[in-house]
């Protein structure tokens, strides 16, 4: 063997259950608990022992929270007990979720390791039968929140690190394991930046924390180490678009390394855009997402990726003459739900979205000078860059700033992923003109009722 393998899985969140599944999936020989994290996880440790690795890591978050210990224990301990029956070491790093969890059950789980615990730097060497070697290094949360840089301790005092005495002399690649924030200046979960990953020496860093995957495909770059995200094991909800599941890290006799991302999860998400013609009507759209979930399914196994469950979340975008109509039947939900099987997937609609435009000429509209033309111009402004739109944007921000900081949004701060829509130019401009468009129409109806009033009482 002229390789070293390492199986590395990012985010599993054991004790969570995918949202947003649909009703019926037991109906369509579907368990849904075939789509929940420990089944990815099972999945996983079934591919890594088929593959035959040197070695499996994870990078934190493998356990929800410290409550979900007790629903974590029986799976994780399953995989342990078969990775090891296989000879296969299993390293790990804990994160924020659990931080107090993991170092628990790597107490219980006999062949669990724990590095790093305590947030104090630690290194292990794998060495395979061939003698090439990896020198892997990590770091564990101490808690819940951490607001200083690990890697910044790790270049101050290299000294501290807790070296494997194996590693002495050897020369091997050397990769960290962190659960971490990068380039996130001033966050609470471990804030690192990309020039101490390339001051740090190491040959690559494999992170946990955000669910989306960024880690390089291919062979490592020879100038700067290789980094990424390792993602989430499978998709917990429909934000978490796209192929999910571990990489297989190969460190070849020579150092070089090259990443492969495996994308094995039972459960995948994916968004689309569905251009709407003008004349289109509801039935018309109704067949036209049957007719799209075949094809984005088709695309998916294609790719390489074939889950058991493919849920989409269809845009739907053009002019169109019938506005109302379809628009009603994105709040009311009409086409949620439709399930179609493409080969072997079941594809489900988890919800429909809309950014919909009148069939009507705005810069015509815009000419006028009633509520209609005005807010015509607005959503002329919105289209594309300019100094108009950014005085926009910068009133839009004035005037939803103050109901944004309201105490009873401030949860949503801490929820998964949780994005600002008012620090984003492009998805705030976004949600103008659906807002505006919306109103718009609504303008239209009130000029139309109007006429015909103003007909009549003539």
């Amino acid at each position: 063997m002229n390789e070293l393998t390492i199986f590395a899985i990012g985010d599993v969140h054991l004790g969570m259950c995918p949202g947003s599944l649909p009703d019926g999936l037991e109906q369509e020989g579907i368990d849904p608990h075939s789509l929940t994290p420990e089944a990815a996880l099972m999945a996983a440790v079934d591919r890594a022992v088929a593959m035959r690795v040197d070695v499996v890591v994870f990078t934190g978050d493998v356990v929800e929270s410290t409550n979900a210990r007790f629903e974590a224990l029986r799976p994780l301990e399953k995989a342990v007990r078969q990775l090891l029956a296989a000879e296969i070491p299993v390293i790990a790093v804990a994160g924020n979720h659990d931080v107090e969890a993991l170092p628990r059950l790597a107490r219980m789980i006999d062949g669990f390791e724990l590095i790093g615990e305590g947030g104090r730097w630690e290194s292990r060497v794998i060495e395979n039968s061939s003698g090439i070697g990896v020198e892997l290094l990590g770091w564990s949360f101490p808690e819940r929140q951490v607001r200083a840089s690990p890697i910044d301790q790790f270049l101050r005092s290299p000294e501290a690190i807790a070296q494997d005495s194996a590693a002495e002399g050897r020369g091997f690649p050397r990769i960290g394991l962190l659960h971490a924030d990068l380039d996130a200046s001033g966050g609470h979960y471990a804030p690192i930046t990309s020039r101490e990953l390339r001051e740090s020496g190491l040959d690559a860093w494999l992170l946990g924390h955000i669910h989306r995957p960024s880690l390089p495909e291919g062979r490592a770059s020879t100038d700067r180490p290789t980094h990424g995200y390792l993602g989430s094991l499978v998709g917990l909800d429909p934000s978490e678009l796209g192929p999910r599941g571990p990489w297989l890290i190969r460190v070849r006799a020579d150092g070089e390394i090259v990443t492969e991302h495996l994308p094995i999860a039972p459960l995948r998400w994916e968004r689309f855009d569905v251009q709407v013609d003008d004349e289109d009507d509801s039935e018309d759209l109704g067949d036209r997402l049957l007719a799209e979930m075949v094809r984005v399914g088709r695309s998916v196994e294609s790719s390489g990726s074939a889950p058991k469950v493919l849920g989409l979340r269809p845009i739907l975008k053009g002019a169109t003459r019938h506005y109302d109509a379809l628009r009603s039947g994105v709040r009311e939900g009409r086409w949620n739900g439709l399930m179609r099987s493409s080969g072997q997937t079941l594809v489900f609609i988890d919800k429909v979205g809309d950014q919909l435009e009148l069939a009507h000429d705005l810069d015509e509209l815009a000419l006028g000078d009633d509520p209609a033309a005005l807010m015509a111009a607005q959503l002329c402004t919105l289209r594309g860059p300019s100094e108009a739109r950014d005085a926009l944007l910068r009133e839009a921000r004035s005037a939803l700033g103050t109901l944004a900081r309201d105490p009873r949004w401030l949860p949503l701060d801490q929820a998964r992923d949780a994005q600002d829509p008012l620090a984003d130019d492009g998805r705030l401009a976004e949600l103008l003109i659906r807002s505006g468009t919306e109103t718009l129409n609504a303008l239209l109806e009130q000029r139309v009722g109007g006429d015909v009033a103003e007909v009549s009482g003539s």
